[in-house]
C-alpha cells in the first residue's frame, strides 16, 4: 500500500491551485479566524449542497478580507502549503473577483508580487489570473490586468463563455498576443450539445490547457469517450491542438461514475497525451499533490514509478 510519505520528499510540480482555497480546512480558519461549515465528510463534488456550501465559502471569504494584507496572508497560506510539500513549481490561480476588495488595481497587482517575492527561492509561483466567466463585469478588467506583464496566464471557469463565446474571447486574444497560458474548466462544457460545438469553441478560444475532461466520460451526446476509451478524433484533435491535460481531484469526488472519471485518466497516458496533476482547491477536496497521487497508485490507475515521474519537476 503506497503511503504519502512515499511522495512527500519528491520535488513536484502542482500545474493548477486556487490560492484562495490552496490550504486544508484547519489553515484556513486560523486565517479567517472563526469557523465555517466542514464539508470534509459526506458531501460529493459537483452535488447541488457542495455548490452552494462553495458559494458560501465564497462570500465568508470576501466578507474576512478588510485589507490588502488579509488577501496577501490567504495566498501566502496557500502558497506556504506547496512549498511544505515540496512543490517547486506552482501555477497559483488569483481570482480576479479579489480586485474588488483592494483599493486599486495596482494594490492588487502588488499583492500577487508580494507573494511572488515572499517565496523566491522556495518555489516557482506562477500566478494566473482566475476569471468566473458568469460576472461579465471582469472582462475589461481582465485585459487591463494581463497588460501588467505579472501573469503566466488565465484561468476561465464557469458557463456563461459557452453560452456567449464571443463576450470572452477578447481575454484569450489578449493572451495569445502575450503569449500566455490559457486553461479553460471543462465542467462548463457538460452543456455543450455535440461534438462539433466542443471542436468549434475549443478552435475559437485555443486554450492550451483544459482543465478535468475525463467528467465527460459518459456524456454520449459529446462523443470524448466510448466504453471508456478516447474517440480517435479527440485524441488528433488534442494532438493537433497542443492541447495540455490537467487533471484535479474532482471527478474522484464526484456523484456519479468516480471510478470510470478516474481510470479515464489512464487512458489519456496511454495515447500519449500531455497531461499533469493539480490540487485545484485543496480546502474543498482536502488533497495534496502526494494524497492524490496516493490515491490512484492504490487504485491501481498508475504504478507508484509511473506516478514519480507524472508529479515531479
Amino acid at each position: 500500500m503506497t503511503k504519502i510519505a512515499d511522495f512527500l520528499e519528491l520535488p513536484k510540480k502542482d500545474s493548477c491551485k486556487h490560492l484562495s482555497t490552496g490550504m486544508s480546512y484547519p489553515v484556513f480558519t486560523h486565517w479567517a479566524g472563526f469557523l465555517i461549515p466542514d464539508f470534509s465528510d459526506g458531501i460529493k463534488a459537483g452535488s447541488a449542497e457542495y455548490m452552494s456550501l462553495k458559494k458560501n465559502i465564497s462570500a465568508y471569504t470576501k466578507e474576512r478580507m478588510g485589507s490588502a494584507h488579509d488577501i496577501l496572508l490567504l495566498f501566502c497560506h496557500a502558497i506556504s502549503a506547496s512549498v511544505s510539500e515540496n512543490v517547486k513549481n506552482l501555477n497559483g490561480s488569483l481570482s480576479i473577483e479579489y480586485l474588488s476588495q483592494c483599493k486599486n488595481a495596482a494594490e492588487f497587482l502588488d499583492i500577487i508580487t508580494q507573494a511572488k517575492e515572499k517565496y523566491a527561492g522556495k518555489i516557482n509561483f506562477r500566478p494566473f489570473l482566475g476569471i468566473d466567466s458568469d460576472n461579465e463585469n471582469n472582462i475589461p478588467l481582465a485585459n487591463m490586468l494581463l497588460e501588467s506583464g505579472l501573469f503566466a496566464g488565465i484561468d476561465l471557469y464557469g458557463k456563461a463563455f459557452v453560452e456567449n463565446p464571443e463576450k470572452f474571447l477578447s481575454i484569450f486574444n489578449s493572451a495569445h498576443k502575450l503569449n500566455m497560458e490559457s486553461r479553460i474548466s471543462c465542467q462548463g462544457l457538460k452543456d455543450l450539445q455535440s461534438r462539433d460545438e466542443l471542436f468549434e469553441l475549443m478552435l475559437n478560444f485555443r486554450p492550451s490547457h483544459l482543465m478535468n475532461p475525463n467528467i465527460g466520460v459518459c456524456n454520449d451526446k459529446l462523443k470524448i469517450f466510448n466504453n471508456g476509451k478516447l474517440y480517435p478524433e479527440i485524441v488528433d484533435f488534442i494532438h493537433d491542438n497542443n492541447i495540455h491535460i490537467e487533471f484535479s481531484p474532482a471527478p474522484m469526488l464526484s456523484e456519479r461514475n468516480t471510478e470510470k472519471k478516474v481510470w479515464a485518466i489512464r487512458e489519456f497516458a496511454e495515447n500519449d497525451i500531455d497531461f499533469s496533476l493539480c490540487t485545484e482547491d485543496v480546502l474543498f477536496y482536502g488533497k495534496s499533490i502526494s494524497s492524490f497521487s496516493v490515491d490512484l497508485c492504490n487504485m491501481g490507475v498508475f504504478t507508484k514509478e509511473e506516478l514519480e515521474k507524472i508529479i515531479s519537476c
